[in-house]
């Protein structure tokens, strides 16, 4: 489980996250939504440590990140697994290279350990005889495939995505996000997921946060987000065409 509390983030004295306090769970994907310039993205930066908040504090199974040590910071990193928006493989290596890429970075596994990982991770995104194939060579879906398979690659118990279905037609879409579920819950990984795609929020949002403004106005899952009184998440989602027919068949 990851807590924040009183989270304040700031630009040139310009407020971009006022007073977050929220609580993302183990085997949920937790979302993080709103309009592009809501606050959403530097939440997440401020998550994973690539962003330090003004003030406020981020804990990891009740350990404040602003109070671990270098070590500690360290031992966290190796428990956490990003899939990055365009899923960012490394172009200069297979789609093998890319999944054992963290293994060779973060452990002493012998090869024989970290091949043994890498098809184990990829059968479960199910990428199979693509090993020694580059990212040019694969469609977006399959790239986000072997992004996740990168991304679970060290057994991590946090997963964070960002937009990870930014690119892909509306039926990849789905099944990344019914992968990134169902992983979420095999592993019971805590995972938090930034996204403006209504269609995901309403395939998986176990647990959900709307930010305008910098400001954390409603909290929900997928089930109760079309029954909302909070006008400013209602606009957000009126913006979607199918999520506003779907809203106005619930009235």
């Amino acid at each position: 489980m990851i807590k924040v509390e009183h989270l304040y983030k700031s630009f040139d004295g310009v407020p971009v996250l006022k007073d977050i306090n929220v609580e993302y769970e183990s085997g949920k994907c937790n979302m993080i939504i709103g309009a592009s310039g809501s606050g959403k993205t530097v939440l997440l930066k401020s998550l994973i440590g690539l962003l330090e908040a003004d003030s406020g504090e981020i804990s990891y199974s009740s350990v404040k990140l602003s109070q671990m040590k270098y070590q500690e910071k360290k031992q966290l990193r190796q428990r956490i697994g990003i899939l990055f928006q365009g899923s960012a493989l490394f172009d200069f290596t297979t789609v093998l290279g890319n999944v054992m890429f963290p293994m060779e970075f973060f452990t002493d596994w012998s090869r024989a350990q970290m091949l043994e990982r890498a098809h184990y991770c990829l059968e479960k995104v199910n990428v199979i005889g693509s090993d020694d194939k580059y990212p040019n060579e694969l469609s977006g879906g399959m790239q986000k495939r072997v992004g996740i398979a990168r991304a679970i690659a060290l057994n991590p118990s946090f997963l964070f995505c960002d937009e990870p279905n930014s690119g892909l037609d509306p039926h990849t879409s789905i099944l990344i996000d019914r992968l990134i579920s169902d992983l979420t819950k095999e592993f019971n990984m805590t995972t938090v997921v930034n996204t403006h795609d209504m269609n995901s929020i309403l395939e998986i949002g176990d647990k959900i946060g709307f930010i305008s403004k910098g400001t954390l106005l409603w909290q929900g899952d997928r089930h109760s987000i079309l029954k909302t009184d909070c006008q400013e998440l209602k606009d957000f989602i009126c913006s979607n065409t199918l999520a506003r027919n779907i809203m106005e068949g619930v009235k």
